[in-house]
């Protein structure tokens, strides 16, 4: 999908990947194009998983927050249970960002 992207007549600056994983077969395809992360195009990833701070450069990434998610799911299936769910729910947790060097710092450049 990365070559896809990048053929775009704008092609895009930043990538936001699904997760890890997903990060690191953008990672190639933007080196086999001869691009430079993160000066040509910012890479994120989602999930931290433990390959994301041994890439090249070392991938910017979102922790999913699993023990809070758990906890919500234990609390909905305990209502869900109990009749005491009118409705379905969507839920927003946050995810922390783990702040590498696939994404230009702002900060570090003036």
């Amino acid at each position: 999908m990365t070559h896809e992207l990048m053929a775009l007549d704008i092609p895009p600056d930043a990538t936001f990947c699904a997760n890890d994983l997903m990060a690191l077969g953008c990672y190639d395809a933007l080196r086999e194009l001869g691009k430079s992360i993160p000066d040509d195009v910012a890479v994120i990833g989602f999930d931290d998983r433990e390959i994301a701070q041994h890439t090249h450069p070392a991938l910017t990434t979102l922790i999913l927050p699993h023990y809070e998610m758990g906890e919500i799911s234990a609390e909905l299936l305990i209502d869900s249970v109990g009749d005491l769910l009118a409705s379905p729910n969507q839920i927003k947790v946050e995810c922390l960002m783990v702040e590498r060097d696939s994404v230009e710092n702002p900060k570090q450049n003036g």
